[in-house]
């Protein structure tokens, strides 16, 4: 697969194809929301790529079907009764390592793409594992988002990838590209020859200190400043 209009078409089928077996053999679905691919707009070759593990519930609305929105929600931050805590620890990293809020704006708008390795939406990720192991279905979904994200990466050719927790990182550096690279600061890095990509992530836990997210947004400066950023 080798254009993104490919990628669209074959993610948009397999998550209905998933949505109708879900809706025939799954005994949780109180327990899932829909489905949520990108949150904001695909930009070709993105100074940064998000992936996360799989999207929220959101507003708690059943059955949702978004492939894109209108623009990243991380952006909402800047609103002034906006509360979502990953947003909130985003902006941060970047205003740690000396970006402004005018700068902040307008890459996030021109210039980041945002999904999750899983588009299948639970409150947490327990919730989505209780939802897999239900309709026998775990690894083959691992799989099937494995190779969704790898194409993606692939064909957005992102100069930095972001992987938000060690669950992701796990998921896409070890498990894809046969790599173990995570420090004991919490974090791992590894570079993308093929792509000319980035690739870094960071612990969600609670156990990452301030002196873990100094190691982190130290790398993270470095590589904006290396590509460019």
């Amino acid at each position: 697969m080798t254009n993104i209009e490919e990628w669209k078409t074959e993610v948009k089928k397999y998550n209905s194809e998933l949505n109708e077996k879900l809706k025939i053999n799954s005994n949780k679905k109180e327990l899932y929301y829909g489905f949520e691919v990108l949150d904001g707009k695909i930009i070709q070759k993105p100074k940064i790529l998000f992936i996360g593990i799989n999207p929220g519930k959101g507003d708690g609305k059943k059955e949702k079907n978004i492939f894109e929105t209108d623009r990243i929600s991380y952006l909402d931050f800047f609103d002034e009764d906006y509360r979502y805590h990953l947003a909130e620890k985003t902006i941060n990293f970047f205003k740690l390592i000396g970006w402004n809020e005018e700068k902040i704006k307008n890459t996030f708008e021109k210039e980041v793409v945002k999904t999750n390795f899983y588009h299948l939406a639970t409150e947490n990720v327990s919730d989505l594992n209780t939802i897999l192991n239900d309709i026998n279905y775990k690894e083959e979904y691992f799989k099937k988002s494995a190779e969704f994200s790898i194409q993606l990466i692939n064909i957005l050719k992102p100069k930095i990838l972001i992987l938000e927790g060690k669950s992701v990182f796990d998921n896409i550096v070890e498990q894809c590209y046969g790599k173990k690279v995570w420090s004991s600061n919490k974090y791992g890095y590894l570079f993308d020859n093929k792509n000319n990509t980035h690739i870094i992530g960071y612990s969600r836990g609670r156990d990452f200190t301030n002196t873990d997210r100094t190691h982190f947004t130290n790398k993270l400066k470095e590589i904006c400043t290396n590509s460019e950023i």
